[in-house]
This record gives C-alpha cells, sequence and structure tokens, in this order.
C-alpha cells in the first residue's frame, strides 16, 4: 500500500473533525483512530479502527500494525497527551513518522497571544479616534474582537475598532442598523449600546435573496451573486444571525425586524416597540444615536434608506455608510459625497475606516 495516509488520533475532537475536513479539500488522505471502542465521532470518517490508550504497553506495536496496514506517512494528534507520548516515542527511535500540528495548548496560547497584541494595536487606534475619552480597556477591545470576528461576515478589524470608537461621544438614543446578514457588526453595535448605555439596538433585514440583488453592478458581480444565491440563499442567514447575537444580546435592550428597511422604519418609527419570540419586547426612543447602513448597495437603496432614517438622528450622532469604498459599485460613494456636500453645515467630523464612511452630524 502506498504510505501517503495522514492518521488522525485521537480523532473524537472538534480538531480531528476540522482537519479531517481541509484535508478532503486538498485531497489528502487521512484515517482516523481513538482508543474509545464507542466512538461517535468514528462515522464522520471513511476509515476508523480503535488503538489502545497511549499509556497502553501495546500500543506502540498496535500503531506500527496500523501503519503498515492503512499506508500511513503521518500523525495529527489534536490532543495534548498523546502528542506528548507520540514525540517521546519518536525521540526514543521507536516511532519514524511526522508528528504534524502543534501542541493544542501552545495553538491556543499562541492565539491568544495574537489577539492580545491585536487587540492593543486597536486600542491604541481607538483612543487616538476618540480623543483619548474611550472607557475600553485593550481586554474589552479583544472581547469585542473574539465575540464578533467568530460570526461570519465582511466587517474587518479595523472597522470594528472605530466602530467601538465612536461610542465613546455618541449622544443618548437609539442604534439602528440596515443590512445583518449573519451579525457580525449587530454583535459589535449590541455590546458596545450595552457598554455605554447609548440605548436600544435594532437591526433591520429582510433576510431576503430578492430584496439583495444588485442592479448597478457589473453584469460578471450580478452573475456571481445569481449564481451563489441558488447554493446559499440569504433566507437561510436569518438562523445563523440568532444563532450568533443570542448568546450576547438576550435580555438586553435588543430586537430585529425581519422587514425591507422602509417597512421596518414605518413599525419602528409609529409603534417605537419590537417584540420577538428570540428577544423579548424591546421599546425604541424614536431618535437614533448611531445609524449603520449596509442594505443593497444601488444608489436608489442608499439614497432611500438615508431619506427614511437620517431625519431621526440626534445632534452628535453618528452615521456609518458601509462600502463608500467599494469595487463593485459606487452607490455608497456618490451618497456619501452627496451628503458631505449638501449637509457640510451639520458635519462635524468625517473619517474613512474600513471601506467605511464615518460622519457625526450636528444639529
Amino acid at each position: 500500500m502506498t504510505m501517503n495516509a495522514t492518521l488522525i488520533f485521537p480523532c473524537s475532537v472538534p480538531d480531528g473533525d476540522r482537519y479531517a475536513e481541509a484535508a478532503r479539500q486538498r485531497g489528502e488522505r487521512v484515517v482516523a483512530a481513538s482508543s474509545l471502542r464507542y466512538d461517535n465521532s468514528a462515522e464522520k470518517f471513511e476509515t476508523w479502527f480503535y488503538l489502545p490508550s497511549v499509556h497502553d504497553p501495546d500500543f506502540p506495536q498496535r500503531l506500527d500494525q496500523a501503519i503498515t496496514t492503512y499506508g500511513i506517512a503521518r500523525v495529527f494528534c489534536p490532543v495534548l497527551v498523546a502528542y506528548v507520548a507520540l514525540n517521546r516515542l519518536v525521540a526514543e527511535g521507536r516511532l519514524s513518522l511526522p508528528i504534524i500540528g502543534e501542541i493544542p495548548i501552545d495553538r491556543h496560547l499562541r492565539q491568544h497571544r495574537k489577539l492580545m497584541d491585536d487587540a492593543a494595536l486597536r486600542h491604541g487606534f481607538i483612543q487616538e479616534l476618540a480623543g483619548g475619552r474611550s472607557p475600553l480597556s485593550p481586554i474589552e477591545v479583544a472581547a469585542v474582537l473574539r465575540q464578533s470576528m467568530a460570526i461570519f461576515g465582511e466587517t474587518d478589524e479595523a472597522k470594528i475598532a472605530a466602530m467601538m470608537a465612536i461610542f465613546a461621544d455618541a449622544p443618548s438614543g437609539d442604534i439602528v442598523e440596515i443590512g445583518v446578514l449573519a451579525g457580525r457588526s449587530a454583535c459589535v453595535l449590541a455590546l458596545m449600546a450595552q457598554r455605554h448605555q447609548t440605548g436600544a439596538v435594532l437591526v433591520v433585514d429582510a433576510w431576503s435573496t430578492a430584496a439583495a440583488r444588485q442592479h448597478d453592478t457589473p453584469r460578471d458581480f450580478q452573475a456571481m451573486l445569481d449564481s451563489w444565491a441558488h447554493v446559499v440563499p440569504l433566507e437561510s442567514f436569518f438562523e445563523s444571525f440568532i444563532v450568533s447575537l443570542l448568546p450576547v444580546a438576550a435580555g438586553t435592550r435588543f430586537n430585529y425586524l425581519a422587514l425591507a428597511s422602509k417597512d421596518a422604519h414605518r413599525a419602528w418609527s409609529r409603534q417605537r416597540k419590537v417584540e420577538t419570540p428570540h428577544f423579548g419586547t424591546v421599546d425604541y426612543a424614536g431618535t437614533i444615536s448611531v445609524l449603520h447602513i449596509d442594505g443593497n448597495h444601488d444608489y436608489d437603496h442608499v439614497r432611500a434608506d438615508c431619506d427614511l432614517w437620517l431625519p431621526h438622528m440626534v445632534p452628535g450622532g453618528w452615521l456609518i455608510l458601509d462600502d463608500y469604498i467599494w469595487f463593485h459599485g459606487d452607490g455608497p460613494r456618490r451618497i456619501g459625497d452627496e451628503l458631505l456636500t449638501g449637509w457640510r453645515e451639520r458635519v462635524q467630523r468625517a473619517f474613512v475606516c474600513g471601506k467605511a464612511l464615518f460622519v457625526r452630524l450636528g444639529g
């Protein structure tokens, strides 16, 4: 047998499953083993077999037999104790295969250290943007980055940092987001509204493939979106949004409207209350402190969103216009430039970060 397989041992942990999925995508043959006689993860692998515990005297012999039987060329070991035992066999000359990957605890600490280093940099950036007025600590910045970046989305760390910074001087009022998808930026808004006690958060998205269709973009881009929508329709992101935001926002002043922007505006401005089975009942002020517009990027849609929601902005409130810099169309940029020109007497501050335009509006 050709010696080209990767053994995942033990395979009964999430890291084993993740490695196997990545291996399949790159055409790597894998076999899996664990020391559990009844391993629930066994059905995930085409080839699975039992190996005794690394503490068992027969383990080296049984491993040698498996290497020959299954053509094993390397071992991916995602469990610390087994990793140490296998490397001891290598050091003793009793195992000639490479043990790939890193010790799980080392990987965790490396990832955590990177997160804290990134958070320190972002913290400095936040304080610079906020004029030193942000109460956030580096630990809090790291927590927001970890929570939000674990959610699917295109909002990058630079934009997230800028979003955190503007809450340092955001006035009281509702926090409104148009365009949610899976909820990455909604997570940031929810956490910042809680931290700064700014106001209630309302996120709006129809989660509709038809409503999201772009008409002002190049044909190739439209064709790509159409083909992608058949595989992963936008409707499927609603459940992902709920799963992501429940641990963060349940029990707080946070809710959503699964409606088009125009219909949501009517409900919010008239009723000042939203009730859903997931987040309960939330009362709103009817005035807006922070407005994040990230819906359909066609010029007419961005214009309509601004016309609907901007009149409710309180003095000193912040508008975040996403994709002001965008390679697939110019709707957000045209609207942003019109606002900067037409409302120049009200613009107290404006900057671009993470492709988004941030504008603070006075009275």
